[in-house]
């Protein structure tokens, strides 16, 4: 056996003994991480009727000229409890249905530059929800974390 063959023999068993002497110690941190957090979808402990739906991408237009997009954050409230889990476990259709409507009809620039019209959003968010499956209510619509694309 050769040195570097053997240093990598004993720095390996060394790294082997040292993850099973800490793996008592980090289990209860791993089993609360487990239960806190429900596929990093944004329920917290007191909102399990929200989905949270992160780096959604839509564009700004003005005069019918696309100018930017902005990236969001969207916080959907939903009326009842099925709704809110249907909406966490489908994001990739919500995600889909306010790509094609924004798409189709772009986000009006609001007054300035680097501004948009909060309200177009919460309604084309609300339609693309409400349009997935019958039933579906959405109470609240909230954006946070939102960034422009810089030019």
């Amino acid at each position: 056996m050769t040195n570097s063959t053997r240093r990598s023999t004993l720095v390996l068993s060394a790294a082997t003994i040292g993850a099973a002497a800490l793996s008592p110690l980090l289990a209860p941190q791993r089993a609360q991480a487990a239960e806190g957090k429900g596929e990093g979808k944004g329920e917290a402990a007191g909102e399990p009727l929200v989905a949270e739906l992160t780096n959604v991408v839509l564009p700004i237009a003005r005069n019918g000229a696309l100018v930017n997009y902005v990236f969001v954050t969207l916080k959907i409230r939903m009326t009842d409890l099925n709704a809110a889990t249907y909406v966490r476990e489908q994001h990739f259709f919500v995600r889909d249905g306010i790509t094609r409507a924004t798409g189709r009809n772009p986000i009006p620039e609001g007054k300035g530059p680097n501004t948009y019209d909060s309200a177009a959003i919460v309604r084309v968010v609300t339609q693309a929800v409400t349009a997935m499956k019958p039933g579906l209510r959405v109470a609240r619509v909230s954006l946070e974390q939102v960034a422009f694309m810089r030019r």
